[in-house]
């Protein structure tokens, strides 16, 4: 059987780990040498991306010295350099030489030798004119070697993985961009995810609040400070989009979808704000008025209820009846549960019943939107932005920071307001009246029409969206929202 092709290259990557933290002798770390320099590239790598510059020598002996008292092994001094030389070079670190290895190559059909590094100077943050010492960043082989499981994003989490983008974007290398981009959308479907799972579980058990580790720690400004420096990251790398027009065609067209995507990303990002912000109020709005919620307990238990007050007392007809009160107990398998949103879906169907329509298509189409939905004061308070589209063809969301209380109120009772700005930032949409279908956007221009005919002056016109970096995000204790601006776009 011969051997596969591309041996030579996969080689390359086993080698790369297999060497980590070997040909070093450390006393009593040589059995965690190799976990420890792991740990050690991970937290240069995390510096790294977040540019802080402190990854010289020193710095790292103090980050094992870290690593150390975490994994509760005691070493001496020179063990510890001993692992960081190990890490920055290969045998004698006096003659700084590179890791090598022979690799058997499949094209050549001979052993080839295979030179590379883990860390490399930062020649950037080397500010060696002034004095100061050599930084180091990792080399190419060590990030392939860290990003090689997707498992590392969710160590890091989301801001690095946007400043591992960023990076790529400064050096337009778009194609591995565009897998990061990916990579970040990924993420934050995750954590939206997480988020509305967890607001179920609230609203199901609130002390949920009380005992789920996985939850954040951090305070609610704390938490918007967070989002707000993760969308700073989102504008430096719109920052980069008109550095490219220069480029030749098939960058530029690189370029373009991965932009588009990162849009994508971005709004994903602000919708994850929104749903994050949400789950913090109902927190404090359960804690507040439904404290009771908290302690409860259930009062009925099987020794008490089941077994002395019934079975004691009362008997069984027969003996065989105790297995089919025990065996529920014990049995692996569980009897099927009807969910709780099957109970609803039925309620809302004996809901809609009471009008009923002839055609079943057409009452799909007409009970799409809740009948919790007030269309009525939506179209009262979209008024304001269709003028501003009609008077000077945009409208941007910082605007509404400057509302009163009052209309602050009207705009978060219907969950839609915010929902309906969302979709015309996520994806164009042509203004058409009377549309029959479930996209809320046109329901919603439609009524105005009726309402208004001069709104019609808009039929047939695109509406687009823009981030403006210049501009105030919408900041809300509830709502979160990148300063976006919509505009009208003739076709």
């Amino acid at each position: 059987m011969s051997i596969e092709n591309g041996f030579f290259d996969r080689m390359k990557k086993i080698e790369v780990m297999r060497m980590l933290g070997t040909g070093m002798d450390v006393g009593e770390l040589n059995e965690f040498s190799h976990e420890i320099c792991f740990l050690l590239l991970l937290n240069i790598f995390k510096r790294e991306l977040t540019e802080n510059p402190n990854r010289s020598r020193t710095d790292m002996i103090h980050i094992v010295e870290d690593i150390l008292r975490d994994m509760k092994i005691e070493t001496s001094k020179e063990n510890i350099e001993r692992i960081v030389d190990g890490t920055l070079w290969y045998r004698d670190p006096n003659k700084q030489e590179y890791f090598s290895s022979t690799i058997y190559n499949e094209q050549s059909g001979s052993r080839e030798e295979y030179v590379f590094r883990y860390l490399k100077i930062d020649r950037e943050h080397s500010h060696w004119e002034e004095g100061g010492s050599t930084v180091y960043m990792l080399s190419p082989e060590s990030q392939e070697m860290i990003f090689i499981t997707r498992e590392i994003l969710e160590e890091f989490g989301f801001d690095v993985e946007q400043f591992y983008t960023l990076q790529l974007i400064k050096t337009g290398n778009f194609t591995k961009a565009q897998s990061s981009v990916d990579n970040l959308i990924a993420r934050v479907r995750t954590l939206i995810r997480r988020e509305k799972e967890y607001k179920q579980d609230m609203i199901r058990d609130p002390q949920t609040m009380f005992f789920d580790r996985k939850r954040n720690t951090k305070n609610t400004e704390e938490i918007k400070r967070q989002f707000e420096d993760e969308q700073k990251v989102f504008d430096e790398m719109f920052s980069w989009k008109s550095r490219y027009d220069s480029l030749p065609d098939d960058k530029k067209y690189e370029a373009k979808v991965m932009f588009e995507n990162l849009e994508k990303a971005r709004v994903l990002h602000d919708n994850l704000a929104k749903i994050v912000m949400e789950n913090i109020a109902y927190e404090m709005e359960v804690r507040v008025k439904y404290p009771e919620s908290f302690w409860k307990s259930s009062n009925v238990s099987f020794k008490n209820d089941i077994w002395k007050n019934t079975l004691v007392k009362n008997g069984l007809k027969d003996f065989d009846q105790l297995k089919y009160i025990l065996s529920p107990l014990f049995s692996p398998k569980l009897d099927f549960i009807f969910p709780l949103e099957w109970a609803w879906d039925e309620q809302m169907v004996k809901n809609y019943s009471q009008d009923v329509v002839e055609d079943e298509e057409d009452d799909e189409e007409k009970i799409y939107f809740t009948e919790e939905t007030d269309w009525q004061q939506i179209v009262e308070l979209w008024k304001d932005i269709f003028d501003a589209l009609l008077k000077r063809g945009e409208f941007s969301i910082e605007e509404l920071n400057k509302i009163s209380d009052e209309e602050k109120e009207k705009w978060l009772s219907q969950r839609e307001n915010i929902e309906l700005f969302m979709m015309f930032v996520i994806s164009e949409v042509v203004l058409v009246e009377n549309f029959e279908g479930i996209d809320e956007r046109l329901k919603l221009f439609s009524l105005l029409c009726e309402s208004d005919e001069k709104y019609k002056n808009l039929y047939g016109k695109s509406i687009k969206s823009i981030v403006e970096t210049g501009k105030s995000p919408l900041l809300w204790s509830e709502v979160y929202i990148s300063p976006y601006t919509i505009y009208v776009e003739e076709n």
